[in-house]
């Protein structure tokens, strides 16, 4: 029997999960053991033999302090890396903190510091089975076997020059196979890349469609092919499948693959709160569409680049009018039946309200629509809720996300990756 475990909360706060199962999961994961190798009956009275060591690579220098879609982002890259070099990724917790105590503050609000990954995807990236790749192993086994004076410390930093002297900005696919032509030169089991150096797919690369270089190898490689969603974002999808409108006969195991289109959804991914200011900045210094947005194949082209653009500011914060008019052009435009809405949003609740009443208004009778806000979520599966959004939206027939925004960016690369799924279907504002 597993138990949840929890932090005790002060002044009256709820606690918050430790998600203690899930860390003993990844403790447990068979790469983790270190048997000793067989040795013959005459010589069991020997010392055992270690197994040898796979060939892992840390990257000490991933991100920390951002949302679940930057994150994500940075860690699929990185994973993929990985495995181009021939080597077991070394996974991390999802991370605001890297030290000090398991509660953060976000906003005035607590927040677990650390997040086991396992406890919203499955997969290759973190332990699962993969085929001529040892498989990944988590951080604190890495550090466990790797004592320091035995890994191999490559700081990015000199890349990175060598790459602005040379050929200007690379793309994600030159990045790759530069850096798994270098790793593969080294022998040693532990090799990291250096804590503070530039990480190798930072917002720069992944804000431009120079990422989407690597998207053809990336979506056909176990990174991305074998991803998939924890058993407790599963369990939240189907303990909320009526607010997608699917009958208790589909919330069994066939409607929980990844790939199987929820037909007649529309998701719209609806950004308040920390956007209004972000999206006043990122229009005010011209930034546009993050990188996995650009896909030539969809039908929303990004704005450009343009510092002070209004019409860019609409669609990164489009007003209750606006999300309105471009739900029912894209429903006109569309061949497909809508017959339920699903907001997945950081709105606070009475802004939502007025949302909904506009869309039902707007939208053919019968519709049914529902928000993040609607959810019946765990404790454990409240601070990965954003995973639980993401699957839905995955499996949406159609959406429409914010460009501007690394979460819709992650869902547009497993929609992309779906041949289910038509480009046509999914927009932005």
């Amino acid at each position: 029997m597993v138990f949840a475990t929890y932090l005790v909360g002060a002044h009256g706060d709820p606690p918050l999960p430790t998600y203690g199962a899930y860390h003993a999961y990844e403790r447990a994961l068979p790469q983790h053991s270190r048997r000793p190798l067989p040795l013959p009956l005459a010589l069991e009275d020997e010392t055992p033999v270690p197994l040898p060591l796979p060939k892992m690579l840390w990257f000490d220098n991933h991100g920390s302090r951002f949302g679940w879609g930057n994150y994500m982002q940075e860690m699929v890259l990185n994973a993929y890396l990985a495995y181009a070099s021939d080597r077991a990724y070394v996974f991390d917790n999802y991370t605001w903190n890297r030290e000090g105590p398991e509660v953060s503050q976000w906003h005035g609000k607590k927040i677990p510091a650390r997040i086991p990954v396992s406890a919203s995807i499955t997969g290759p990236i973190v332990g699962g089975e993969i085929a001529d790749r040892p498989r990944a192993v988590s951080q604190e086994w890495y550090h466990e076997v790797c004592p320091e004076g035995q890994r191999v410390v490559l700081d990015t930093r000199p890349f990175h020059a060598a790459w602005a002297r040379r050929d200007g900005a690379p793309t994600a696919l030159e990045i790759v196979e530069r850096w798994a032509e270098y790793l593969k030169k080294f022998d040693a089991p532990c090799v990291e890349m250096r804590k503070g150096s530039p990480p190798l797919f930072g917002y720069k690369l992944t804000n431009d469609p120079r990422v989407l270089s690597l998207f053809p190898a990336l979506s056909s490689s176990p990174i991305l092919a074998d991803l998939g969603w924890s058993p407790l974002i599963q369990g939240a999808f189907l303990a909320n499948a009526h607010h997608l409108g699917l009958p208790p006969s589909h919330t069994s195991l066939p409607s929980l693959d990844p790939r199987e289109p929820l037909k007649g959804l529309l998701v719209l991914h609806v950004r308040r709160g920390d956007y209004e200011q972000w999206c006043r900045d990122a229009v005010k210094h011209g930034d546009t569409f993050v990188g996995f947005n650009q896909f030539p194949e969809l039908p929303d082209r990004p704005p450009q680049a343009r510092p002070h653009d209004e019409g860019a500011f609409e669609r990164c914060l489009p007003s209750i009018e606006q999300i309105v008019a471009k739900v029912r052009n894209v429903t006109v435009d569309s061949e497909k039946e809508v017959k339920h809405v699903y907001i997945m949003t950081n709105a606070h609740q009475p802004w939502l309200a007025q949302l909904v009443a506009a869309l039902v208004t707007s939208m053919p009778q019968g519709v049914s629509i529902s928000t993040s806000r609607d959810l019946s979520l765990s404790p454990e599966a409240k601070y990965v809720s954003q995973a639980v959004d993401m699957m839905i939206a995955q499996k949406a027939e159609m959406m429409i996300g914010n460009g501007y925004s690394s979460l819709t960016g992650n869902i547009v690369m497993l929609r992309m990756h779906n041949p289910r799924l038509d480009p046509r279907d999914t927009r932005f504002w």
